[in-house]
Parts: C-alpha cells; sequence; structure tokens
C-alpha cells in the first residue's frame, strides 16, 4: 500500500467487516458464489442456475433454480475541505489535515475491501475539484494524495457549503456522501445544500474537532485565524469574562449545528485525535448499517 494507506492503517487498523453494509443507497449489486436456497425457475432466470438433479428429486414438477447470496456495493463521494481551515490544529495538536487525511484513508480501506466504487469532491470557497468513483488500491491512494496536496500548496478560505452545492448541482444519480471538514458554521447556506441533498443522497459527516481559539491554556500565545489570517490575541490577556462568553458563543454555535444534522436525520462523528478515528467511524458506520 501507498504512505496514505499505511498511515491509516495505523490508527484504523485492517478490520472492515460489516462496516457499511446496508443502507438505502447500496446501488450495486454482486453475486456471489455461496449458495442460498432453490426456487422455482422463471421467465428471465438464467439458465445455467438450473439445478436439474434437485428438480428432478422434488417430485413437483417445477424446475428449481439455484439462489445465491448478493452482495451489496455502494457508490461513495467523499466531499472534502481543502481549504485552510485543514492548517489548523485539532484539540490533540495534530494539524486537522493529517486527521482527515488519515480519516479519507480509513474509508478507503473499506471501500477496497467491500468493493465499493470511490470518489472524491475537493476544495474551497474559490471552487472545486474532483476524481471520479472508481475501484482499486492506486485509486484510493490517489484520492488521499490529492486531498493532502491540496491543503498544502495554497489553499483558499474554506467553504464546504460550496463543496456540498457542487454536489447537490452536479450529481443527479443516487449515492452515498460522506463529507470531511471541519465543524462548519450552520448558516442558510449550508442549511439549502443539504435541504438539496438529504432528498436524494445518504449522507455521513464526519467533522475533525477545532481547538479552541481562546483558552486552551494559561500559557497560550498569541495566535491568527488561519481561514481569515486575523490576529487573536491570547486569553490570558482577553480576561476570564471574554474567555467565558466565547465559550458560551462556541457552545451555542455547536448546539445549532447538531440541531440542524438531527432535523436532517445526518448521522455524523466529530473527531479530535486519529486515536479516535477506529471507535468513532465503527460507530457511524455500524449506525449506517440500519438505515435500509
Amino acid at each position: 500500500m501507498g504512505k496514505h494507506l499505511n498511515r491509516a492503517k495505523l490508527h484504523f487498523g485492517t478490520d472492515t467487516r460489516g462496516l457499511l453494509d446496508g443502507g438505502r443507497y447500496s446501488l450495486l449489486y454482486t453475486r456471489t458464489l455461496e449458495f442460498d436456497d432453490l426456487r422455482p425457475y422463471v421467465a428471465g432466470d438464467d439458465v445455467r442456475d438450473i439445478d436439474w438433479r434437485a428438480s428432478a428429486r422434488s417430485g413437483s414438477g417445477d424446475v428449481l433454480i439455484r439462489r445465491f447470496v448478493s452482495e451489496k456495493h455502494h457508490k461513495i463521494t467523499l466531499v472534502a475541505d481543502t481549504g485552510r481551515n485543514m492548517s489548523a490544529l485539532a484539540p490533540s495538536g495534530e494539524l486537522k489535515r493529517d486527521i482527515a487525511a488519515n480519516i479519507i484513508g480509513a474509508f478507503g480501506l473499506i471501500a477496497l475491501r467491500r468493493s465499493d466504487q470511490l470518489g472524491l469532491l475537493y476544495g474551497d470557497a474559490r471552487g472545486s475539484g474532483h476524481l471520479p468513483p472508481r475501484r482499486g488500491e492506486n485509486h484510493v491512494e490517489a484520492i488521499c494524495d490529492r486531498f493532502y496536496f491540496h491543503t498544502l500548496h495554497a489553499p483558499g478560505p474554506s467553504d464546504i457549503a460550496a463543496q456540498l452545492h457542487a454536489v447537490a448541482n452536479g450529481y443527479r444519480r443516487r449515492m452515498l456522501i460522506v463529507v470531511v471538514s471541519d465543524e462548519p458554521d450552520p448558516d442558510e447556506r449550508l442549511a439549502e445544500a443539504l435541504q438539496q441533498l438529504t432528498g436524494r443522497h445518504d449522507l455521513l459527516w464526519v467533522m475533525v474537532s477545532d481547538m479552541p481559539i481562546i483558552g486552551s491554556s494559561p500559557e497560550e500565545l498569541d495566535g491568527y485565524d488561519v481561514n481569515t489570517g486575523q490576529f487573536v490575541i491570547n486569553g490570558a490577556t482577553l480576561g476570564p469574562k471574554v474567555i467565558d462568553a466565547y465559550r458560551a458563543a462556541e457552545t451555542a454555535r455547536l448546539a445549532r449545528l447538531n440541531a440542524m444534522m438531527a432535523e436532517r436525520a445526518i448521522r455524523y462523528a466529530r473527531i479530535g485525535s486519529s486515536s479516535e478515528i477506529r471507535t468513532q467511524l465503527v460507530n457511524l458506520t455500524q449506525d449506517f448499517r440500519h438505515a435500509d
């Protein structure tokens, strides 16, 4: 495997059994060699599946056909923020782009085992790029590499709503959409995009948690917002009242975001460290499993 998938394996492991099974939009069906049962032949069945011996023994006069277990496969598009927000720190002290790359790699590992088709739509406020859904290890590694490259080289302001609008306007056939971003602002543009998407597609959302802008530690230094470039004064200078007001505002913002997700029945997870990826994605994908 390539460097990105190998790195994802360190945090996610290799056991992907049962993950992403089910779901409303399992669009592709592949017949396995696992025998299921027998049933009477009907016009249109493959004559190669007729079990002549079982037909002769049945005594019913029916021609019996062998049925095999079918596996469901998904067509998945990862929608990823490659803007400046991915250059910020997560609560673990890791760069958010490193955690996001490991999340994308984990979904790649799941897709590889299931033979799912995996694509990528990525970008920032300036526009979007994409890789069409395909199968294969080299393709998944290319998805991880494309994401990481665009978070490193002159990213623009983050705007995940712009990428979601691009999906809503450009992807008409039903599929599973997996969003990988930070914790976005629950504004009208985001609500409008989600309203369009949830009527046609199934959504999972993985949010990389934000490091608090101020008040994260008594020893913090002055900093800046990576998305806007604005200067941020350290918490010790601002004082406890300002820090408390900031924390209250952030709590209210996240509550509005949670309500927006719940209102549209969007399953989501927050991840603040690469060490949390395994647990959070297993919980998220097993919840999806029961969404038939």
